[in-house]
Protein backbone atom coordinates (compact mmCIF):
# COMPACT_ATOMS: atom_id res chain seq x y z
CA UNK A 1 0.00 0.00 0.00
CA UNK A 2 3.35 2.55 0.51
CA UNK A 3 3.80 2.32 -3.45
CA UNK A 4 -0.01 3.05 -4.40
CA UNK A 5 0.90 6.71 -5.06
CA UNK A 6 3.82 6.21 -6.66
CA UNK A 7 2.32 3.32 -9.42
CA UNK A 8 -0.71 5.74 -9.54
CA UNK A 9 1.58 8.84 -10.84
CA UNK A 10 3.53 5.91 -13.01
CA UNK A 11 -0.02 5.04 -14.45
CA UNK A 12 -0.97 8.37 -15.26
CA UNK A 13 2.26 9.06 -17.34
CA UNK A 14 2.05 5.81 -19.40
CA UNK A 15 -1.89 7.64 -20.13
CA UNK A 16 -0.43 10.85 -21.04
CA UNK A 17 2.30 9.18 -22.78
CA UNK A 18 -0.47 6.90 -24.58
CA UNK A 19 -2.40 9.44 -25.76
CA UNK A 20 0.62 11.49 -27.18
CA UNK A 21 1.76 8.58 -29.28
CA UNK A 22 -2.09 8.59 -30.87
CA UNK A 23 -2.13 12.53 -31.42
CA UNK A 24 1.85 11.90 -33.00
CA UNK A 25 0.51 9.27 -35.01
CA UNK A 26 -2.78 11.35 -36.33
CA UNK A 27 -0.31 14.14 -36.89
CA UNK A 28 2.06 12.61 -39.19
CA UNK A 29 -0.95 10.83 -40.93
CA UNK A 30 -2.08 14.62 -42.02
CA UNK A 31 1.11 15.47 -42.13
CA UNK A 32 3.54 17.35 -40.04
CA UNK A 33 3.67 20.28 -41.99
CA UNK A 34 0.47 20.34 -42.49
CA UNK A 35 -2.06 22.92 -40.81
CA UNK A 36 -4.11 20.57 -39.81
CA UNK A 37 -1.25 17.94 -38.57
CA UNK A 38 1.16 20.72 -36.76
CA UNK A 39 -0.98 21.62 -34.13
CA UNK A 40 -1.50 17.46 -33.70
CA UNK A 41 2.19 17.20 -33.55
CA UNK A 42 3.39 19.93 -31.37
CA UNK A 43 0.56 18.41 -28.68
CA UNK A 44 1.96 15.20 -28.95
CA UNK A 45 5.68 16.84 -27.73
CA UNK A 46 3.80 18.70 -24.83
CA UNK A 47 2.08 15.67 -23.81
CA UNK A 48 5.36 13.95 -24.20
CA UNK A 49 6.93 16.18 -22.06
CA UNK A 50 4.42 16.48 -19.33
CA UNK A 51 4.48 12.16 -19.25
CA UNK A 52 8.43 12.80 -18.38
CA UNK A 53 7.59 15.51 -15.79
CA UNK A 54 4.89 13.31 -14.52
CA UNK A 55 7.26 10.02 -14.02
CA UNK A 56 9.91 12.20 -12.52
CA UNK A 57 7.44 13.75 -9.94
CA UNK A 58 6.53 10.11 -9.20
CA UNK A 59 10.31 9.25 -8.69
CA UNK A 60 10.99 12.12 -6.59
CA UNK A 61 7.95 12.35 -4.10
CA UNK A 62 7.61 8.72 -3.85
CA UNK A 63 10.46 6.51 -3.72
CA UNK A 64 9.45 3.08 -5.18
CA UNK A 65 11.45 0.94 -2.81
CA UNK A 66 11.78 3.14 -0.08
Amino acid sequence: MDSLPFVLLLLVALVDAGIGLWFLRQGLAAGARSAQGRPRVMLAGSMMLGAVLIAALAFFLFPPFG
